[in-house]
């Protein structure tokens, strides 16, 4: 999926994006039922890294699992997972993690160049999918 597509979905379903100076590279925050994600524009280093990161925000939208800092270290990582989980099905499918495998990809770096995302999530999606998670 191109970060285009990650961006008019933001678009359809009403959620703001912003340029947010923060120590974080994104936030996601819902103040009623507006939601908005932030991004940190100027620690962001290319357009994986966004559409990375945009992924995943759009990931804590769908599953509902936004969260502050009150929140138990072990909830944080359950409502991370959860939200990562949503990307992977949006950047990483298995299909085509497993199509790449039978072209002879076989590093991260190699898939990440060509899925346009970060090493770290290709990497969180091949242990994902590893623990026999394809759907």
């Amino acid at each position: 999926m191109e970060l285009n597509k990650l961006y008019y979905i933001a678009e359809k379903e009403n959620i703001d994006i912003i340029d947010f100076k923060m120590k974080n590279k994104a936030i996601i925050g819902c103040i009623g039922n507006n939601y908005t994600i932030g991004l940190n524009y100027s620690i962001i280093d290319n357009s994986n890294e966004e559409k990375t990161i945009l992924a995943e925000e759009l990931g804590h939208y769908y599953t509902n699992t936004l969260y502050n800092y009150n929140y138990s270290s072990q909830e944080i990582r359950k409502r991370e997972f959860r939200a990562n989980k949503l990307a992977f099905k949006l950047l990483i499918p298995y299909s085509k993690l497993k199509e790449l495998a039978n072209k002879g990809y076989k590093y991260y770096y190699e898939i990440a160049e060509e899925l346009g995302v970060t090493e770290d999530l290709i990497e969180k999606a091949y242990n994902y999918y590893s623990e026999g998670n394809y759907g």
